[in-house]
């Protein structure tokens, strides 16, 4: 186990989850809204958490209601908040993220009303008690200063930075750390269009720091001091269905097997195989357990036009509502859009097979069963919320990421 010391942004995430990306100026319902504590240097450190070693953020906050939930989350992820600076002016930042089920693609909104960390912060901090510091490749007013600080004063112990953006006068950090992540938006922003030739032009400033530089689904390329350029292909996964902090994941990978002495090509390695992981399950929770099998809603045999089939199921946080309209089955959350509660609340749901509608237990609201779409109650011309399934050949039904 070590003490990792991480430098950056932490965030709250506000994320939901729709099965489609909205066009503009247009009205969807989300599936899913989720808070949480987020940020890059926030998703590492909690993934080098559950690796188990001992993680503290340097960071800033307001003194706001994010801000308590922040830190709640940070607790709870067994991060330390001993280094947060707090200013009174400001609010806390947070990301509105949108993400489709659809691709897995993620659309993210920043709001930002706060100062980075001060310098004068950071140099109060004692840190030559963590065995390494990893930092945001932002706040260029103080990053500067902060990274000399750290090449002055530690001995063995190790830096990395990562480069997500182009920032001004960016390329003076690059012989201050040992590592070294760089991002694809950032070498297309440098005009390079692969990896490779990026890292050719990094290695003439920084000849003594190991390079990395993913690129998405094409892999990562990386180089050693005095070693040639390497490719370490994607890890092929069955299904994708969360990309949202895969990068900041595979960061946490590399760190992890540096710290336990494997060699750069192996470290970038265990990176890529836990980033494939992290993009099969929706955010960070239990990231080291194996993936569970999915397991079906139900048969097609026992789904009928006369009444519904409620199943439940880990993988969407409401059950599912079943019936057979016609030839085809549809599926829709066991939610009604009048008050947010089961449709099953207060008894089951009625289904008029002659008026091919369905009926909220709780305030009489009537769904039609071919779209989900009020009809009649208090929440008219509202709909229930379709969920995407696929039906296997032998008749079992499954979660899908695309309605049929």
């Amino acid at each position: 186990m070590a003490k990792i010391l991480g430098i950056g942004n932490c965030v709250l995430d506000i994320v939901l989850l729709t099965l489609k990306y909205p066009q503009e100026d247009s009205e969807i319902r989300a599936t899913q809204k989720h808070l949480q504590a987020g940020g890059n240097v926030t998703n590492m450190l909690h993934i080098l958490s559950q690796l188990k070693h001992e993680t503290a953020i340097c960071c800033t906050l307001g003194k706001d209601e994010p801000a308590k939930t922040l830190e709640k989350d940070l607790k709870s992820y067994n991060i330390s908040v001993k280094f947060i600076q707090t200013f009174i002016q400001g609010k806390t930042p947070t990301s509105h993220i949108v993400l489709n089920k659809k691709n897995a693609s993620r659309t993210i909104i920043h709001y930002r009303d706060l100062p980075e960390i001060s310098f004068e912060h950071f140099a109060k901090i004692e840190i030559e008690d963590f065995d390494w510091l990893h930092f945001e490749a932002r706040n260029m007013d103080n990053l500067p200063g902060m990274l000399n600080i750290a090449k002055t004063f530690l001995t063995y112990q190790p830096t990395s930075l990562e480069v997500e953006k182009d920032r001004p006068d960016i390329e003076s950090l690059f012989p201050l750390v040992k590592v070294i992540f760089f991002s694809h938006h950032y070498a297309k922003q440098k005009g390079h269009s692969c990896a490779a030739d990026l890292l050719n032009e990094v290695k003439i400033l920084a000849p003594k720091s190991s390079l990395i530089c993913t690129w998405g689904k094409k892999g990562a390329w990386f180089m050693s001091p005095n070693g040639e350029i390497q490719h370490q292909p994607a890890k092929k996964i069955p299904e994708v269905l969360d990309t949202l902090g895969a990068g900041d994941t595979f960061n946490a990978g590399v760190i992890h097997a540096l710290i336990h002495g494997d060699s750069l090509k192996n470290a970038v390695k265990s990176g890529s195989d836990l980033a494939a992981r992290k993009c099969q399950q929706f955010g960070f929770k239990n990231l080291l357990h194996p993936i569970k099998a999915k397991q079906s809603l139900a048969n097609i045999r026992q789904i009928t036009n006369a009444k519904t089939f409620i199943a439940k199921t880990d993988e969407h946080p409401f059950d599912i509502v079943l019936i057979k309209f016609e030839e085809k089955i549809k599926a829709y959350e066991n939610n009604c859009p009048h008050q947010d509660v089961p449709l099953t609340d207060a008894y089951k749901i009625d289904v008029n097979p002659f008026e091919k509608t369905i009926k909220c237990s709780v305030h009489e609201a009537f769904f039609n069963i071919e779209d989900g779409e009020c009809i009649e109650g208090p929440c008219i011309n509202d709909y229930l919320v379709e969920v995407p399934i696929k039906i296997e050949d032998n008749g079992d039904i499954y979660l899908s990421k695309n309605l049929n």
